[in-house]
C-alpha cells in the first residue's frame, strides 16, 4: 500500500469537518483540513466568490502540500474542489464529491437563506445553533451526546454572516457557464471522479447523467443523509480509504 497519500477536506456550508477527527479513522494518510474564507480563524472578506475559497485551496497546496492531492469536497465543498481541480488538474490526484453542487437543485438551502434579509436569517441562525439537537432531529438524525457535541461544534465554526455569504455565492456562480465548463473540464481531464451518497438523501442529489456515466465509482453508504460523516464516520473513512487506495468500494 502506498503511504501517506495528501487528503484535503473542503466542508459544506456548515463546516468544519474536523469535527469527528478523520485522521483517527484514516491510515497512512495526511489529512488536511482548511479553514476557508469567513470559517473559523480566516478572515471575512466581501463580496465573497467561490474562485476566493479555490485560492484558499492553491495556497496550502502549492505552498505547504507541494505535490498532488486528493480532493473530497461536501455539499458547498464539492463545488469548490470543482473548480480547483478545472484550473489545477496536475494537482489533484482525483475527486471524491460528497453530494456536492453539480446544478442550483443542489443548492435549495443556499437558496432560501441567499433570498432572505440578513437580520432575518441571523434570527433564525441563531435558534439553529441555540437548540443543536432539534437541528439533528430536523435533519433526521437521531441524537446522541456525540452527535450533538458534533453538532454543536458545526454550528459554531462559522457565523450567520459567513454563512450567508458562502450561500450567495453558490446560488450565483453555479448557475453560470464558466461553472458548467469547470464540471465538463474536470471529465475532459479525465480526472478521477468518485461520488459518495447517503441512502436517505441520494435522490435528491442532482447528478447529471454525463456525470454519473463518467464517474469512476459511486458508492451508497447505507443508513445515512446528506451529513454522513456525523452518522457514521468510520464507514464513511471506510469509503475514503478504499477510493484512495483503489480497492473495491461497494454501492
Amino acid at each position: 500500500m502506498p503511504q501517506n497519500e495528501n487528503l484535503v477536506m473542503i466542508h459544506g456550508l456548515l463546516g468544519s469537518l474536523s469535527f469527528f477527527k478523520p485522521e483517527t479513522y484514516l491510515a497512512n494518510i495526511h489529512i488536511h483540513l482548511p479553514d476557508m474564507y469567513c470559517y473559523g480563524n480566516s478572515p471575512c472578506i466581501d463580496n465573497l466568490t467561490l474562485q476566493n475559497q479555490v485560492e484558499v485551496l492553491e495556497k496550502l497546496i502549492m505552498e505547504k502540500i507541494n505535490s498532488p492531492v486528493w480532493l473530497l469536497g461536501h455539499s458547498v465543498g464539492g463545488a469548490i474542489a470543482t473548480l480547483f481541480a478545472s484550473q489545477n488538474p496536475k494537482l489533484v490526484k482525483g475527486i471524491i464529491n460528497v453530494e456536492g453542487n453539480f446544478t442550483l437543485n443542489d443548492a435549495f438551502w443556499c437558496q432560501k437563506i441567499a433570498s432572505m434579509d440578513h437580520q432575518s436569517w441571523e434570527h433564525e441562525y441563531r435558534d439553529i445553533k441555540s437548540n443543536p439537537k432539534k437541528w439533528l432531529a430536523d435533519s433526521d438524525i437521531t441524537v446522541t451526546s456525540q452527535r450533538t457535541e458534533w453538532a454543536i461544534d458545526i454550528l459554531n465554526y462559522q457565523t450567520a454572516l459567513s454563512a450567508q455569504k458562502v450561500a450567495k455565492a453558490v446560488v450565483t456562480e453555479t448557475a453560470t457557464a464558466d461553472y458548467k465548463n469547470a464540471l465538463n473540464n474536470v471529465i475532459e481531464q479525465k480526472t478521477p471522479l468518485h461520488l459518495l451518497a447517503g441512502e436517505f438523501s441520494k435522490d435528491g442529489w442532482d447528478i447529471p447523467k454525463k456525470y454519473k456515466e463518467n464517474a469512476t465509482s459511486f458508492t451508497v453508504l447505507k443508513n445515512t443523509g446528506h451529513m454522513m460523516m456525523l452518522e457514521k464516520p468510520q464507514e464513511f473513512c471506510d469509503v475514503i480509504q478504499k477510493v484512495i487506495y483503489n480497492t473495491k468500494t461497494s454501492n
